[in-house]
């Protein structure tokens, strides 16, 4: 099947002007950019109108979660409708393994979009510790981390993943994640704490890239509560700085002030008996009126009250509700939390080397899994005008593509696979929320990946031709 996208805005990837140009499709790759074209030696040829749309190239998400459920669910809707063409995953120190395994199925039985992951440091600390974890670990269990992470990047990974602020990776020292992403070849991480603490957690993370001399990503890079709002500029200074090193740091965000997770993350200590702390921790992200519960297994009627709400309720002060419920959960209240700074996040996106994530899955609680790209074009791009339309998609396509060492896809060229977006610019827009966090988006009509339409006109299509994509060592 061959493809003539005819009449489109072309956003190549690159940040350049748009320039209004056909595209032809043949076979999984773009053969012809130029305006106008007419044909493709005689192949079926199918026309695609894209006037007064822009074409870009497909969004590369470089924190998902795409992989948990991803074998039963292959349309992968949630990721297909932003523009999502290509997701990374294993992250958060967690991975499929082992991922020669996980690739095979993959390869078998194909979703819609591409694959690429991570090797997760906290699934290879759990095969080597198993439940003995709450500790700093021995040098011959690094050791056989160490082989693991070999093995691992002989499958095809993308490099390591750490998510330290949860079990088993919190219990890590730096030595230990110095030592496994010297041979993983490259570090991305999910810090110690995104909190008050975050500007010393990006310090290990630069430490850890300088020492294991790799460069490393700063994963939904965020300033989560008051004692380090307004501090962006101190971040960059630390990015700028390891680059002047010769270390290169970059990172990703999603477009929302609120993030999601277990409410223990409010606690690094882990002390969570401890009354005065989550007085501290509460007041630091706005209040109990700032923390939506999510999950909450002994009373599910709670999902999607907040706090406050459930502390009037209950006729108990919020604190003493939360380390009761963290006791009766054992840790497990999932929460979204606004903690962030409109101001921060804008600075986050407006960055030139901090690319877009959306921390999301296939069916999350959190409206980034459905929303982020979609949002970045239509609220920070066309409504707040946060960053020109043709840096946004440079940071959505072609920026991620070099990170991470796809040369065949991320930008609009001949040659280059054909990972395609087509969207209105004057409509394209999120519509998720944390009460219907699937909503579909509109605006965003077509989606190609590797010469295959994935989405036609708003409507799935049901083809599956995504593709594993492995690190240039095991091509």
């Amino acid at each position: 099947m061959s493809y003539l996208i005819r009449g489109g805005l072309i956003a190549d990837g690159s940040g350049g002007k748009l320039r209004r140009a056909d595209v032809l499709v043949e076979g999984d790759s773009i053969t012809a950019l130029a305006p106008p074209l007419s044909g493709a030696g005689g192949a079926e040829l199918t026309v695609i109108d894209a006037n007064e749309k822009v074409i870009a190239p497909g969004f590369i998400d470089t924190h998902s979660h795409a992989d948990g459920g991803l074998l039963t669910n292959l349309d992968a809707e949630t990721q297909i409708r932003q523009g999502i063409t290509t997701a990374l995953v294993g992250q958060d120190g967690g991975h499929n393994f082992p991922l020669s395994e996980w690739f095979a199925k993959l390869k078998q039985t194909p979703p819609a979009l591409n694959i690429a992951s991570f090797i997760g440091h906290g699934t290879v600390r759990g095969k080597v510790m198993g439940d003995d974890y709450k500790r700093a670990a021995r040098p011959d269990e690094i050791r056989k981390m160490r082989a693991l992470v070999a093995q691992e990047v002989r499958a095809g990974a993308l490099g390591l993943s750490s998510g330290v602020e949860y079990d088993p990776g919190i219990y890590s020292t730096t030595e230990e994640l110095i030592a496994l992403a010297e041979l993983a070849g490259f570090y991305i991480s999910h810090v110690r704490d995104e909190e008050e603490g975050a500007l010393t957690s990006f310090d290990e993370l630069i430490q850890i890239a300088t020492k294991a001399r790799v460069p490393a990503q700063i994963s939904h890079i965020k300033l989560g509560s008051s004692p380090v709002w307004g501090k962006t500029q101190q971040v960059f200074e630390r990015m700028d700085a390891a680059r002047r090193r010769g270390v290169s740091i970059t990172a990703d965000v999603y477009p929302y002030t609120y993030w999601q997770s277990s409410i223990i993350v409010l606690l690094t200590t882990r002390e969570w008996d401890k009354r005065p702390l989550w007085e501290k921790a509460l007041a630091e992200v706005g209040g109990a009126k700032n923390i939506l519960i999510t999950g909450y297994a002994p009373q599910p009627s709670w999902q999607g009250k907040t706090l406050a709400a459930l502390a009037l309720e209950q006729k108990k002060d919020a604190v003493t509700l939360t380390m009761e419920m963290v006791a009766a959960a054992k840790g497990a209240v999932g929460v979204v939390v606004t903690a962030m700074q409109e101001r921060d996040l804008q600075a986050f996106i407006r960055h030139p080397e901090i690319m877009f994530c959306t921390d999301g899955g296939l069916r999350g609680s959190h409206p980034r899994g459905a929303g982020s790209y979609p949002r970045i074009l239509g609220k920070y791009v066309r409504e707040e005008r946060v960053l020109a339309l043709e840096e946004a998609i440079r940071k959505a396509s072609a920026l991620p593509a070099s990170r991470f060492g796809f040369t065949d896809r991320g930008v609009i060229a001949p040659g280059k696979k054909a990972d395609l977006v087509i969207f209105d610019p004057k409509t394209i827009t999120d519509t998720a929320t944390t009460k219907d966090p699937q909503a579909k988006p509109v605006g965003l009509t077509d989606v190609l990946i590797n010469g295959i339409l994935v989405l036609r006109n708003s409507q799935l299509t049901g083809a599956h031709p995504g593709r594993v994509l492995q690190s240039r060592s095991a091509r």
